[in-house]
């Protein structure tokens, strides 16, 4: 449910950054499949699941075919046009594009589809119960994902351009950011090379055909 702050509706939002071209993997990853499903629609659904109250999209690199893979679900995209000059400027467009009652929103990777509604809800529960600008889960000691950001960040975050995403806000807010332990490991996987998509691809046919 939305918080309730100086009597107004206070939203959780989150941004999925589905943008990029992923040059590094050769193709992009939005629409790599794991099963039946792209990326993109894994991860869309996945954030549905949980208790955010608004889904922002942010397209880019073959933005037509990104769209038509979640267009039937009930999120709203919104398209970068300065996509190439890298992540910074996709988190960008997508903080200007939240809605007016937003009281925080997370950040989400189109390359991490293993994160649950479950762990979704237990940084925005975690989060609430703190009185903290940023908090980020952490498995084993490495800073995961999802981060969730108070909107009084929102200023800068509008201000990012580049490839450097929320690293380089994160780094100067130093021990202003929260770390809260998570016991699940797909706070910190993401597919970022050929190899860890096709070992998944292989993992998963042998657990469909067993």
């Amino acid at each position: 449910m939305p918080l309730q702050r100086g009597g107004l509706m206070n939203m959780i939002s989150a941004i999925i950054l589905a943008a990029g071209m992923s040059s590094r993997m050769g193709s992009p990853k939005q629409l790599l499949k794991l099963g039946d499903r792209t990326l993109i629609r894994i991860v869309t659904e996945n954030v549905l699941a949980s208790s955010v109250d608004e889904v922002l999209v942010v397209t880019g690199y073959m933005e037509h075919q990104v769209s038509a893979a979640i267009k039937n679900l009930p999120v709203k995209t919104v398209l970068n046009p300065c996509y190439e000059q890298g992540q910074g400027t996709s988190l960008a467009v997508g903080v200007k594009t939240l809605n007016v009652n937003t009281s925080a929103f997370l950040v989400f990777m189109v390359d991490q589809p293993f994160i649950t509604a479950s762990l979704i809800n237990m940084v925005i529960g975690e989060f609430k119960k703190r009185s903290c600008l940023v908090l980020r889960p952490v498995y084993n000691g490495q800073p995961g994902h999802p981060v969730i950001f108070s909107y009084d960040l929102s200023g800068r975050l509008k201000q990012l351009e580049g490839d450097e995403g929320a690293r380089q806000v994160l780094k100067k807010l130093g021990n202003k950011v929260d770390c809260f332990p998570v016991q699940d490991e797909a706070a910190i996987f993401d597919i970022d090379t050929p190899e860890v998509y096709d070992s998944l691809k292989m993992k998963l046919n042998k657990d469909i055909n067993f």
